[in-house]
């Protein structure tokens, strides 16, 4: 029809047959792939697509490549690990996030589901999460007065429901990430409040297909009592000879006499009978031992708040845990580390947190030290009686992660580095005062470190000058926190021209220099970050670093400062909890001379972040000193 033509005139009048809605499109089981252009985009080709949630309509994303559309899924849906909060670094490496957080948006992950056949398929064979959180379901199951049936009916919560959905629609065979999160509650109508099993827990592990085929990584945090999850990987268990709570060395001693016994009884097995010439008793205890075996289990971590209901020994037979290799194992103080006799030969990344003493916690890493190549051990026990080792140092050939954590003296912390020795070692996490028995430790070692974590509360900075002097060629990343140390020299022997990520908290800005600032202090804060930012105006320069190949021209430095006052609390670590003191600590400008030098290495291309926190009663001092220029600039330039 030309432009301006006139519309032609109707002259029939409209048809009264009802109207019908068109037929809604069929999809065809086999799409079109996207490489095929031709046949979505001629005229005489039929184009197919998926159909979408509604039914009706063609779902075009249906035809995104399988890999694109994993790597979307999983950003779309996958909860972030927490490795930094608001101020400062999650110190502790020890605790995984799973204990606490999901790894995966469940509400998300349901709306992408919902998108067509295809997304389903992908989200149910490569996402894999299931975390069932207690708290987040009370109860999970509970009665209600049914008047017709004239009794009490069980009612599931929904939560539980798409729970055990989500396992059902998993593809058969395929390793399941699960995580149970306090299955046990205390109910004050049961039993007089004895804790018991949560329902909702229980009919989650009844709907799973085959919990010891198909798990591949299983995550336990419980408050309660810990017997059901040590029957439910171990439903036999050992009695030993006799209770000991190892309060000395000779009762330390005769734990670990009752503990080998039982670790070398597990490693012995009944010989085994030909097929040909097997009874039937023989097939069916055949049967019942391969129905006790964890296939897949790759990954055990487990963490107990709750006290031991008896002394048995849970034995992890590694026969029956073929393919675990990382295990984390954080026991409560009354529950002994010795009672767990586990598969240490195959392990290869362990990380333990017991109130136990020094001679059970190296007696048993002695038996890992093989096969280890990642080791996190939490000292929580102010030690037990008197044990010095005359024995020699334990060689790990194959660590190259080591991370040690301290809440005991000073003493306990040095005499377990002083009976490791690891040549291969790459990582050195340590959060204790101990820095001069670390030292020895690396000098020991014959080891060449890529990355060293230190969170002490240590003024003096010999171990330092050690550390720096000996090992910063190699290093690539390093992290301080910390107080002020006594000198500042330290900084001269960290040559480091591999760095590419520098990051120091420095619990030392004084606050009397605030309210006094024309009374002499020794150094804080603002004379560390000053002489630091001047380390990296050096490192950039001197030396021809810009004309070598080790030059980075985007190492990260990050430096926080805060209040003294929080480094009486080390060891809690308040400062790194934003919630912890959300009305306390208020973050303020930098000093001006700090302001100044930050400037200048961010117009050199350099990515410098710092950070200025003050206890809030200081901020309005702190900020008219500022204001009225009653710092000394140009003394410290």
């Amino acid at each position: 029809m030309t432009r301006n033509e006139p519309k032609k005139v109707r002259t029939k009048a409209p048809s009264k047959k009802p109207r019908q809605a068109p037929e809604p499109a069929v999809a065809n089981p086999e799409p079109v792939s996207m490489g095929n252009t031709e046949a979505q985009t001629s005229k005489n080709g039929k184009t197919t697509w998926e159909v979408g949630a509604d039914g009706v309509n063609p779902c075009y994303v249906a035809s995104i490549p399988a890999e694109i559309l994993d790597m979307v899924i999983k950003r779309l849906i996958t909860n972030p690990t927490p490795t930094r909060s608001r101020r400062g670094l999650k110190v502790d490496r020890t605790v995984h996030a799973g204990f606490k957080r999901p790894p995966v948006d469940k509400v998300a992950q349901r709306r992408l589901r919902s998108v067509c056949r295809t997304w389903a398929e992908t989200i149910d064979a490569t996402l894999r999460e299931v975390h069932f959180d207690a708290a987040l379901t009370p109860h999970a199951l509970h009665f209600v007065w049914n008047e017709d049936r004239k009794e009490d009916v069980e009612v599931i919560a929904e939560r539980i429901k798409r729970d055990c959905l989500d396992l059902e629609r998993m593809p058969a065979g395929v390793p399941i990430n699960l995580t149970l999160i306090r299955p046990r509650g205390t109910y004050p109508h049961i039993n007089g409040g004895a804790a018991v099993m949560n329902w909702g827990a229980k009919r989650l592990i009844n709907s799973f297909r085959n919990l010891k085929g198909d798990t591949a990584s299983l995550t336990i945090y419980d408050n309660c009592d810990i017997t059901w999850a040590r029957d439910l990987l171990d439903d036999a268990g050992e009695v030993p000879e006799q209770r000991i709570h190892h309060q000395n060395l000779a009762e330390a001693r005769a734990a670990m006499g009752n503990f080998d016994a039982v670790y070398k009884k597990m490693y012995v097995r009944q010989p085994t009978v030909t097929k040909a010439y097997r009874t039937r008793s023989q097939t069916d205890i055949t049967k019942k031992e391969d129905g006790k075996v964890w296939k897949r289990l790759h990954t055990l971590r487990l963490m107990f708040n709750g006290v031991v209901s008896d002394w048995v020994f849970a034995k992890l037979s590694p026969f029956n845990f073929p393919a675990l290799r990382c295990l984390e194992l954080h026991l409560h103080q009354d529950e002994p580390l010795h009672l767990w006799v586990l598969p240490y030969s195959q392990i290869t990344h362990l990380t333990l947190g017991s109130h136990t003493s020094n001679f059970i916690l190296l007696s048993i890493l002695k038996l890992a030290r093989c096969s280890l190549e990642s080791l996190s051990v939490r000292l929580l026990l102010q030690q037990c009686g008197q044990y010095e080792r005359q024995e020699p140092c334990i060689d790990f050939p194959k660590l190259h992660v080591l991370r040690l954590y301290s809440a005991t003296p000073q003493g306990n912390t040095e005499q377990v580095l002083d009976a490791l020795k690891c040549p291969n070692l790459r990582t050195f996490d340590i959060n204790t005062n101990a820095l001069n028995a670390a030292a020895r430790f690396i000098n020991r070692s014959e080891c060449t470190l890529r990355e060293l974590y230190i969170d002490t509360g240590c003024r003096n900075s010999t171990a330092l000058d050690a550390l720096m002097r000996d090992h910063s060629t190699a290093l690539e990343v390093f992290h301080l926190h910390g107080g002020i140390f006594d000198k500042f020299d330290w900084l001269d022997h960290l040559t480091a021209p591999r760095l590419r990520e520098l990051d120091f908290i420095c619990l030392g800005i004084n606050e009397a220099a605030i309210t006094t600032p024309s009374e002499p202090f020794e150094p804080d804060a603002e004379d560390f970050a000053l002489r630091l930012l001047r380390w990296v105006k050096e490192w950039i320069s001197v030396g021809g670093l810009r004309d070598t190949e080790h030059y980075q021209p985007q190492l990260e430095v990050r430096f926080c400062a805060a209040p003294r006052k929080f480094m009486a609390y080390l060891t809690l670590h308040p400062f790194y909890d934003a919630r912890a003191f959300r009305n306390q600590l208020l973050a303020v400008s930098l000093p001006h001379a700090v302001e100044a030098m930050q400037d200048e290495l961010l117009g050199e291309g350099m990515k410098v972040d710092l950070g200025w926190w003050l206890y809030e009663g200081d901020v309005s001092a702190y900020n008219a000193g500022r204001g009225s220029g009653k710092e000394k600039v140009e003394a410290k330039q």
